[in-house]
């Protein structure tokens, strides 16, 4: 894993706006309107923040989906897509598929969408749907909407326009630190690098100075919080004549590693002359193991078999299990394919399998859920990697 310590330029958040869109742009002022926020303004490789999809001034939404939506993926990586609690605010259950990301063309394989299940509808204004990023590398990037459909309760296209165009500034600054200060009393926080693997050395430093000068002799004490919250170690250093203390760990492999794999903290508190100043920062676990890629066919029969061709990437330890389950557009489980996979240091290995579709399925979209897994699932194995997913349809 590349140690980055550069942090980029700008993020620019705008939409293309296609002939479609143009369409759109020309109805009545009373038409809804749709727009992205940014929750925070990363300033950092390895910051996170959330894009929400908003909808204002709408009529009968019933349904919506985003047919394309695009990002830089040298800058942004997309970890995760949520739906907003706006459709379902009349009280109707909804479907929200899962989302497939194809975070090295920067797009969305199974773009988000979300129906009623109910021929009800909502009016007003919301977020349809929330998109978690992770700034990853320098320069800049454009978060691109390039089509969006408002869908009223007899499938009809509802009109729009496009409002509200953010532009976030991103200042120069080190990969992964952050400071606590009180008058001239200044605390820094960092680790080496921004993301590791299991079994990786951290590094992590907490400068001490006072107006501007290092403090010597200083007794630092460091917290160290799993991605779940809880606390993983506790540990204290005294800072040397530069005013530089530090520690440095192992990642750990427990049995349960979905506790390791995501976004750790690093909480740091020292006492200067009577005062009590705290620094935090943060890094990623990843899994050295990746779901690369998933092929269905786009259509099956019921009664049919789905073959689910899976291309795996990285260091498979021993003991790992496979896992593709479907579902139906009604949520019900249809079945599970479990598959033993052989230790291999490194590269690429593709898993075939099928899972059969019963005859009573739901039409419409199913989802295919492939998952790494520790040991099987009766053995109650924990994820190695995060999940990935696939759309088709069942016919």
């Amino acid at each position: 894993m590349k140690n980055r310590k550069m942090v980029f330029a700008s993020v620019i958040v705008v939409f293309l706006t296609g002939s479609f869109l143009y369409l759109c742009a020309v109805v009545a002022a009373e038409s809804a309107s749709v727009y992205i926020t940014v929750d925070s303004n990363p300033t950092r490789i390895g910051d996170t923040f959330i894009a929400n999809i908003n909808v204002a001034g709408v009529e009968g939404l019933w349904g919506w989906t985003v047919d394309q939506m695009s990002w830089n993926p040298d800058v942004l990586k997309v970890t995760r897509v949520a739906k907003g609690q706006f459709l379902t605010s009349g009280g109707a259950a909804d479907m929200f598929p899962a989302v497939f990301m194809d975070n090295a063309g920067g797009t969305f394989l199974s773009s988000p969408s979300q129906v009623l299940l109910e021929r009800s509808s909502v009016s007003g204004g919301g977020v349809l749907a929330r998109i978690y990023f992770e700034v990853i590398g320098e320069g800049s990037a454009d978060i691109t909407l390039n089509s969006v459909r408002l869908l009223d309760p007899t499938n009809a296209e509802l009109p729009y326009a496009i409002d509200q165009i953010p532009r976030i500034a991103i200042p120069s600054g080190s990969s992964s630190s952050s400071s606590g200060s009180h008058g001239g009393a200044v605390i820094v926080v960092s680790t080496d690098k921004s993301s590791y693997l299991l079994g990786d050395l951290v590094s992590t430093f907490a400068n001490v100075t006072f107006n501007g000068g290092g403090v010597a002799k200083c007794d630092v004490a460091f917290t160290l919080l799993y991605p779940n919250g809880t606390m993983a170690g506790s540990y204290v250093d005294t800072t040397n004549s530069s005013g530089l203390a530090g520690f440095t760990f192992r990642v750990p492999a427990p049995a349960d590693l979905s506790v390791v794999f995501g976004e750790w903290s690093i909480l740091a508190s020292v006492d200067v002359s009577e005062v009590v100043i705290t620094g935090t920062t943060t890094f990623t676990v990843e899994s050295s193991l990746s779901i690369k890629s998933i092929s269905i066919p786009s259509s099956i029969q019921r009664s049919d078999r789905v073959p689910i061709n899976v291309t795996l990437e990285g260091e498979i330890p021993e003991g790992l299990v496979f896992t593709a389950s479907i579902s139906d557009s009604a949520q019900l489980p249809l079945g599970m394919s479990p598959v033993s996979l052989k230790a291999q240091t490194q590269g690429t290995t593709t898993i075939t399998t099928v899972v059969l579709i019963p005859s009573w399925a739901f039409t419409g979209q199913a989802i295919a859920y492939v998952n790494i897994l520790t040991a099987a699932p009766e053995k109650s194995g924990t994820p190695y990697c995060p999940q990935a997913t696939l759309a088709f349809q069942i016919t």
